[in-house]
């Protein structure tokens, strides 16, 4: 279980590092749990940086941008489980 998270965090980073524009249908939420804390709530709800989440760390809080999902879609809704 532990990979699962290591290998889900490390594609969020890779996803947030990547150059994108932000569409109408992005939502942004934003947490101070830490990278690692994040990571294993996002691994835990089977949530992954493929899905369309990008995490931008911004020093003492954590940006999480959900790309193209409604607000009350279950990847909206796993990722507000984790704020």
């Amino acid at each position: 279980m532990k990979e699962i998270g290591i290998v889900t965090l490390l594609s969020v980073l890779a996803v947030a590092a990547a150059p994108h524009a932000r569409s109408e249908r992005d939502a942004v939420f934003v947490t101070q749990k830490s990278m690692r804390a994040l990571g294993d709530c996002l691994a835990a709800a089977h949530v992954s940086g493929a899905a369309g989440i990008a995490i931008n760390d911004r020093g003492s809080r954590r940006e999480i941008q959900l790309r193209d999902a409604p607000l009350d879609g279950p990847r909206a809704q796993a990722v507000k489980q984790c704020l």
